[in-house]
């Protein structure tokens, strides 16, 4: 990306890779033993605790469930559908299993809205979204582009701290 973007403090690293599965505990028995990815953090009924759920522009019910740990410095996250619209169910049903998102986050709420508004502007609308606690996540069509979804994600301090205690493996 040209530093000159309005967008180019997002690229400042990449922290998640992203991969629908149909079955949460057999991928991570596969990242355990095949990959050498040490213990991942699941949260049962992810979706029933998210708030301000949208899918494709409006409210939704949904739910789904996920494991987060660590290869280094990159997130992996394992997410398996479990209910309502998401697009994690429409991958499934176009892709099947696999990758479905490449994640950035973000520290600062004022960047997050930014970039929020510029990649809405620049062509790439939004596919979901929703907020647990002060943590806010919004996922972009950039497949046409880059044959991936990608997100946004926004971490108070607090978390930061989470994702900080994920990542050795501290909960």
């Amino acid at each position: 990306m040209d530093a000159r973007s309005p967008l180019s403090y997002v690229g400042g690293g990449l922290q998640q890779v992203a991969f629908v599965v149909k079955d949460l505990a057999a991928a991570q028995e596969f990242f355990n033993r095949k990959m050498g990815v040490p213990r991942f953090y699941v949260i049962e009924d992810f979706g029933l605790k998210v708030a301000d759920r949208t899918f494709r522009g409006r409210p939704v019910e949904h739910n789904f469930k996920l494991a987060l740990a660590y290869s280094g410095d990159t997130q992996i996250e394992l997410i398996q559908h479990l209910s309502g619209d998401t697009c994690y169910k429409e991958h499934l049903e176009r892709r099947g299993e696999g990758l479905h998102h490449l994640g950035f986050f973000l520290y600062d709420f004022e960047a997050y809205q930014r970039a929020l508004v510029e990649l809405a502007a620049g062509g790439y609308p939004v596919l979901m979204s929703g907020r647990w606690g002060t943590t806010r996540y919004t996922y972009f069509d950039t497949e046409a582009v880059i044959g991936s979804i990608m997100e946004i994600v926004y971490l108070d301090s607090g978390g930061k701290d989470f994702m900080a205690k994920i990542k050795p493996g501290d909960f």
